[in-house]
């Protein structure tokens, strides 16, 4: 069996080349992952989290712009507020998002399955940097997608056998 080359994030996709992995994920990525996950999906359940998922983004923009019009701004300091502290709180626990990691600086890679409905999978990526230790989080396609276990195994197996420590994990525990 062929060591895979690449694998789907949830925003985009991940490479393997010139001894690094390489992230390529953005807004684009994620909304044609949710497009080929659900919309183009057989499931008509998936064709509704679809449509959950196009109807929510500009609810939540548009109940937060009729709160600056209304002159109520403490719902828009919350969750920027919110988001901040969250941001703040990942790159104080080490977590960074470089687009590159040489594979030589991976000292161990934690598959977490995650909970079905509850959490996603998501690998987290331990790396050197310049004498310390930092962490990428990469998540993964949903469980509830049709690909979802196999992206999951696909992960998993092209950072094994690239040499990776890989501690596999069931849940967030």
């Amino acid at each position: 069996m062929s060591v895979p080359d690449s694998f789907r994030t949830k925003r985009g996709i991940a490479r393997f080349d010139d001894g690094a992995v390489r992230f390529e994920e953005s807004v684009r990525g994620y909304l044609r992952g949710l497009y080929y996950d659900y919309w183009r999906s057989d499931a008509r359940w998936r064709k509704a989290v679809f449509a959950g998922y196009a109807l929510a983004f500009p609810t939540g923009l548009g109940w937060l712009a009729l709160a600056v019009y209304e002159g109520d701004v403490l719902p828009v300091v919350g969750v920027v507020a919110v988001i901040v502290v969250l941001r703040l709180a990942g790159y104080l626990r080490g977590f960074r998002s470089p687009d590159r990691i040489r594979l030589a600086d991976v000292e161990s890679v934690a598959a977490i399955r995650g909970a079905k409905g509850l959490t996603r999978p998501r690998l987290v990526v331990e790396y050197a940097v310049d004498g310390s230790v930092r962490k990428r989080r990469v998540n993964l396609p949903s469980l509830y997608t049709g690909t979802g276990e196999e992206t999951f195994e696909r992960a998993v197996d092209a950072f094994e056998r690239r040499g990776a420590d890989v501690e596999r994990r069931g849940t967030d525990g």
